[in-house]
């Protein structure tokens, strides 16, 4: 059986192995196809050298498109037919699954190409910032099950991430809190253990080299004109009331509330000329550091409340001819994307700015509701493209039970009420692994892992099998071990009776706190 995942589109296995050398390979190559040294090194992970016989043989040619591959090992050796260097890498990709224990490949005959371009994984770190290490780590799992889009969240009230050298106190002050809510979005129990941490624009093109040499293409997000209260903190300016107040430690409206905090979830005051400028700066340092023609800018979840008093937010949808704050948030949502576009990029807002309803057309809606959006068709119709995140199937934060694996793996379009006729018109699938309650590695991993290979399926794959597919995923465990992945063998939900919950950790000889957030346990390997 030839154990890959995503499954491949087109897969013969035949009689007999090729053995590669341990830790050498040797290869010829056309140029037009990019750095295959690196491609070996950073797929295969050995050394490689051009003399000899070669083992692989990487061939150009322009009859199969981007992303790609052709496959052929036989035992004289491997030949690798593609077009550009992510389909000869996803080849590499394929015969790193393949290898066993003897360094022997079974000879084969693969093609194979994906379902969806956009095929992405995102990592929230402002609520936890996990660093560098955890982020390769994340790539490296990314590029061995062929995803290819890493959705970089980078800003949110908790927390500001990324150097904004015209700008220091983003990272003096809003990279810093004094501590962090725990357990679920009802607790009021508070850790004082201070999190800080971003990383500099240095760190930031390494990691974004580090992703180029594996297929992966990095979209940052920075959050306007809601999710900014880290911002604020060390920029008061930027709001419709400028009161001094300190990075949250908070992530939902119990704790604020508890400490008797009125209108504690605010905006940028859209009715400053300040906040403009001050938000084309930041576009202007991050876009110049990120290559990629992609830039998130959130737009989500935004209250009314302040620009509903602020005489400045008033003024500004007077002299705009706006009817109410949601057309205010549409103005500035297409301002930033007519700014963008001088930068050579494309805007990516979460589906709530599409409820302006004059949103442009060449956004990039990335659709997260739960709830079935209307306003996703129409932008549709008007030409718009969207990618999916639909949260029941790609909240990875989400209990294993109610964003399942086969949930995950058998999503279709038609699940979030898109219209068949509309299926050219979407670039993709996206995991999301927000970390409210994520804060070691091995949790991010442990909630990521089997639902993220699921989604490297279901956005590879036009022919899927559940039972193949975990019979696969089974055999792919002992790589993930070598890779330093902790995946955890198998859940258990309990109820939210603190009674039930406290007896079944007992008898699994676990902390009763575990996954307290949503009620679940890991049994670890």
């Amino acid at each position: 059986m030839i154990n890959v995942i995503p499954k491949p589109r087109v897969a013969v296995e035949e009689e007999g192995f090729y053995e590669l050398s341990s830790g050498v390979v040797s290869f010829s190559y056309d140029e037009r196809l990019g750095n295959m040294r690196q491609c070996i090194a950073c797929s295969l992970g050995v050394k490689s050298v051009e003399t000899g016989e070669p083992d692989i043989r990487f061939i150009y040619t322009e009859k199969v498109k981007v992303e790609e591959y052709l496959l052929k090992v036989t035992e004289e050796g491997i030949r690798v037919y593609a077009s550009d260097y992510s389909g000869a890498f996803y080849a590499l990709i394929t015969l790193k699954q393949l290898i066993d224990d003897e360094n022997k490949i079974p000879c084969c005959k693969i093609s194979d190409r994906p379902l969806y371009s956009w095929r992405g994984m995102q990592l929230d770190e402002s609520r936890h910032f996990f660093g560098a290490e955890t982020v390769r780590k994340l790539l490296d799992f990314m590029a061995m099950y062929k995803l290819n889009r890493f959705h970089w969240h980078l800003t949110d009230d908790q927390g500001w991430r990324i150097e904004i050298k015209k700008h220091p106190l983003l990272t003096e002050i809003g990279s810093k809190r004094k501590g962090s809510q725990l357990h679920h979005w009802g607790s009021l129990d508070m850790s004082h253990v201070p999190v800080e941490g971003y990383y500099t624009q240095d760190e930031i093109k390494q990691i974004i080299a580090y992703a180029k040499a594996r297929g992966i293409e990095i979209i940052p997000e920075i959050d306007f004109p809601a999710h900014c209260a880290s911002a604020l903190a060390a920029y008061n300016n930027l709001a419709c009331r400028e009161i001094d107040c300190e990075v949250p430690d908070f992530f939902g409206e119990k704790i604020p509330e508890s400490r008797g905090m009125k209108n504690w979830n605010r905006t940028l005051c859209l009715g400053k000329d300040e906040v403009i400028s001050f938000a084309y700066d930041v576009i202007d340092e991050v876009a110049e550091l990120f290559p990629f023609a992609y830039f998130h800018v959130g737009g989500d979840e935004a209250p009314t409340g302040e620009w509903k008093k602020c005489d400045k937010c008033q003024s500004r949808m007077k002299t705009e001819g706006l009817k109410n704050e949601t057309e205010l948030q549409g103005w500035f949502t297409n301002k930033l994307n007519a700014y963008l576009k001088t930068q050579g990029k494309i805007m990516i807002g979460w589906n709530e700015v599409l409820a302006a309803k004059k949103i442009d057309a060449d956004v990039v809606a990335q659709y997260w509701t739960p709830l079935k959006d209307k306003n996703v068709n129409k932008h549709l119709k008007n030409g718009g493209e969207v990618i999916l995140s639909n949260h029941k199937y790609f909240y990875f934060d989400m209990l294993h039970s109610y964003c399942t694996v086969k949930g995950t793996y058998y999503y279709e379009p038609k699940k979030a009420g898109i219209k068949s006729k509309y299926d050219n018109s979407v670039l993709g699938v996206e995991g999301e692994n927000w970390t409210e309650w994520t804060d070691t590695a091995e949790e991010l991993f442990f909630k990521m892992c089997n639902r993220g290979l699921a989604l490297a399926e279901c956005g590879w794959s036009r022919s899927r099998d559940y039972a193949d597919f975990i019979e696969r995923l089974q055999e792919n465990k002992p790589l993930l071990d070598k890779m330093g992945i902790y995946y955890g063998e198998d859940w258990l939900t309990l109820s939210k009776s603190k009674k039930k919950k406290k007896k079944a950790a007992k008898k699994l000889g676990l902390d009763s706190k575990a996954y307290d957030g949503e009620y679940e346990i890991s049994i670890a390997k």
